[in-house]
């Protein structure tokens, strides 16, 4: 559902306005994360159960395949170009708050409750808090700034002297899908495919699932496993990702995500095989996860500011959000 999530979000972003968009976006996260957590069980309903709990996951994914691209060009398009990677990173940075804090909710469950107590209604806890974002999603209604396509603040102004072709790249498009997917903007969206393939994979291979190899999969497990994850993407990936960003600002960011792609080539096995073996050392696995995390930061730090600058604005949203849910 992502790619769907993408066009269609995409779409109205660049037809409607990014604020729209994002909006949308948030409700149809809120909403069925919110049912999840109230869903009845199998033994109650049957196979509806299901296929209510199919449905949620639907629109959930829709959600994602548009929430994080439209809140990034929502953001960095009325900031100065040559702060595009510190304040692009922060929106990062806030995805990852959002992941600490579904790691540091099932550490607390799973601390706090037996198993049983868990499998019977604890689980349910996590998913009702998300009716919050609908919170989130009224406030940037009623208060957020207005971001049009005919509002002119998409990039810097076009000097006086531009040709027709180039202050046209600048206009809405009336078929942003249509658009995107020209012989011309082919490359660019390619490559917003390939490029954030290391940072999806690497993240949630070092904090997703990482969390499940330390308590589940290794033996005997690593104590502690979901709060040293918690602690390593708080001071290892979440933290640092502003000052990566920043320093992508500075010296470009090619040369910085090319860095952060070397360090992880070379150092992420080691760093995996030191937390394979740390069974009885967390701290050993906690610095090994930090280091991951450090070199991924250096390779996503930069990556929105590059994904936003690589379309023309009038297709903006719709090209970056088809080329990174790809992954």
């Amino acid at each position: 559902m992502r790619p769907f999530g993408g066009m269609i979000i995409g779409y109205m972003g660049d037809k409607y306005g990014r604020k729209y968009a994002l909006v949308l976006s948030l409700f149809l996260m809120a909403i069925p994360t919110f049912v999840m957590g109230c869903l009845p069980t199998y033994n109650q309903v049957g196979v509806l159960s299901t296929i209510l709990l199919v449905i949620c996951r639907l629109l959930q994914g829709m959600s994602v395949g548009g929430q994080l691209p439209a809140s990034l060009i929502y953001t960095v398009e009325t900031r100065p170009k040559e702060k595009w990677g510190v304040f692009g990173s922060l929106v990062m940075m806030a995805a990852n708050i959002g992941t600490l804090l579904g790691n540091i909710v099932g550490a607390i469950l799973r601390s706090a409750l037996n198993e049983e107590q868990l499998v019977a209604w604890g689980w349910r806890i996590p998913f009702l808090s998300g009716i919050l974002i609908a919170f989130v999603a009224l406030y940037l209604q009623w208060f957020g700034a207005e971001h049009h396509p005919n509002s002119g603040i998409y990039d810097d102004p076009p000097p006086q002297d531009t040709s027709e072709e180039e202050d046209e790249s600048l206009r809405v498009s009336r078929h942003p899908l249509r658009e995107s997917v020209r012989r011309e903007n082919l490359p660019a969206l390619v490559s917003a495919t390939l490029t954030p393939m290391l940072w999806g994979a690497g993240f949630y291979i070092s904090f997703v699932w990482m969390s499940i190899f330390m308590h589940d999969i290794m033996e005997p497990p690593i104590n502690g496993a979901f709060w040293i994850n918690a602690c390593a993407l708080l001071f290892g990936m979440t933290i640092p990702l502003p000052l990566f960003g920043m320093l992508s600002d500075r010296i470009g960011r090619l040369k910085a995500m090319a860095a952060g792609a070397i360090g992880l080539a070379i150092g992420g096995p080691l760093l995996l095989f030191v937390i394979s073996k740390s069974a009885d050392k967390p701290v050993n696995a906690f610095f090994a996860q930090f280091g991951i995390g450090l070199l991924l930061c250096l390779y996503g730090g930069p990556i929105s500011a590059w994904l936003v600058e690589k379309f023309p604005p009038k297709v903006r949203l719709t090209s970056a959000s088809l080329g990174y849910v790809s992954i």
